[in-house]
């Protein structure tokens, strides 16, 4: 945890250094080891300007940035792409062979935990902030905070589901919910278990959806929130409440699914900024001043600035039905055109994806509901410029559903979790996209390695199956 550390002390130095409003000459400045939050944080305002800081962290490269997505679906897929790029990390990723000191793991963690510590120092001060904006604040922290986590025990710990051990006995990720402000204060923190770290998330957001309001917004929003508690109820197999949650975005009406499916990701270029568009609930804010497309970098081709490294295979491609509109995100080359805009924002819950939540929980609960199942598939494959679906049993329904999956969503950071929910198995590929070896949903392989770095600073960080 010691990167994590650095970074919230960097965070309040810096806090210091915008909201101070005396000067203070070269001289007289003395180093300190600690930093003192009445020194720091004195007013509404300066908590507010840390909570706009918590954004910037969440949308870091290593984490909402794009890195977090990339780096799970490397490691989940079969064989949908290949990739011949000079990033070792990733290479390890997509042959499941994973060291502890892959950059990229240990970024997710460094990232996730800095966001994590910057929304910590925000709920520590909400004493400061004024009445009218202390929910709002305290919700768009929780949010922040609450996603983080349980994306971090998804790719940190076993399953909801999986049955070596259970979720009050398997281990995610240590739960830390003040922020750390002096060296001798640094924590040697166990990791918690895996129900105790979805416990958190969920009180969070259950706090960030009751804080906040419903509808757009380029910030945290209650929509927003039930979006992520849709996923976990999902992950949990609590279709009810996933249905529930997921009913509140589309039952409010405040988003819409664009009119052509290339239009939510081939946004033209602009020298600024790309607007959320009428599907995103939630989207990293990125422009040519602030931020980093990693999902730019790692799927596009080196005509729209990307690494030119990530090839789609035909088994992709054949997934598409004769007429199916989201074909058309791929060039001859072929490369997914997803994500060409250098500075369009990374989309992390879009409307597509709540439709597919719910007909899911619709499915799979305890008295299933096929008609309205069959009702949101065919709003996304309507989009899509395809027909009905011609399913009408269960089976047939929820097969529906985890197609329609693979052909909406890829590349955009869901496949590991899918994989793992719907107990399926995936594969390395070689040079030539052939099998090389199996691994079942629940292999420890697909499940990311503690850092080395971490656990040499902090012993009390126990490793992950299968690593040393």
């Amino acid at each position: 945890m010691m990167k994590k550390i650095r970074y919230s002390i960097i965070t309040l130095s810096t806090i210091i250094m915008l909201y101070n409003t005396g000067c203070q000459k070269q001289l007289d400045i003395k180093p300190h080891d600690t930093v003192e939050s009445d020194q720091a944080l004195k007013t509404s305002k300066d908590v507010q300007g840390v909570l706009i800081g918590a954004y910037t962290a969440a949308g870091l490269r290593n984490l909402y940035g794009g890195r977090l997505q990339a780096t799970t679906d490397f490691l989940a897929d079969d064989g949908d792409f290949s990739y011949f790029g000079t990033f070792s990390e990733y290479t390890e990723l997509n042959d499941k062979k994973i060291t502890i000191n892959n950059a990229f793991v240990e970024g997710v963690w460094d990232d996730g935990y800095n966001a994590i510590g910057v929304c910590n120092t925000v709920l520590a001060n909400l004493n400061l902030v004024d009445e009218a904006n202390k929910k709002r604040v305290e919700g768009e922290a929780k949010f922040l905070r609450g996603m983080t986590y349980f994306d971090l025990a998804r790719a940190f710990g076993r399953a909801w589901n999986d049955t070596n051990g259970s979720p009050a006995t398997n281990l995610a990720v240590p739960l830390v919910l003040t922020p750390t402000t002096t060296i001798p204060g640094i924590q040697k923190v166990k990791r918690n278990t895996v129900a105790e770290i979805y416990a958190q998330a969920i009180a969070d957001l259950t706090t960030a959806e009751t804080n906040l309001e419903v509808g757009k917004s380029v910030y945290a929003s209650s929509s927003a929130a039930s979006a992520v508690l849709a996923r976990i109820y999902l992950t949990q197999e609590k279709f009810d409440l996933a249905e529930a949650e997921a009913t509140k975005i589309i039952d409010a009406g405040d988003f819409t699914l664009v009119k052509n499916f290339t239009e939510e990701f081939q946004k033209p270029a602009q020298a600024t900024h790309v607007f959320n568009s009428t599907e995103d609930i939630f989207a990293i804010q990125i422009s040519n001043q602030s931020g980093f497309n990693a999902l730019n970098e790692v799927y596009a081709s080196s005509d729209f600035s990307g690494r030119g490294e990530t090839y789609i295979n035909q088994q992709h491609l054949d997934r598409y039905e004769p007429g199916d509109d989201r074909a058309n995100e791929f060039t001859d080359d072929p490369f997914t055109t997803k994500f060409n805009n250098t500075f369009g924002n990374v989309i992390t819950i879009r409307l597509a994806e709540i439709y597919l939540i719910r007909a899911e929980a619709r499915v799979r609960k305890a008295t299933p509901n096929l008609i309205g199942a069959a009702a949101d598939i065919n709003m996304v494959r309507n989009r899509a410029k395809l027909g009905n679906t011609t399913a009408v049993t269960k089976d047939a329904l929820f097969a529906a559903v985890k197609k329609e999956r693979r052909v909406e969503l890829p590349f955009e950071g869901f496949r590991l979790g899918d994989l793992k929910r719907y107990t399926e198995s995936t594969h390395s590929i070689d040079g030539d996209g052939n099998p090389v070896q199996t691994f079942q949903w629940n292999s420890p392989k697909l499940i990311f390695p503690i850092p080395k770095r971490e656990r040499d600073a902090n012993p009390n960080l126990t490793q992950n199956e299968g690593y040393q």
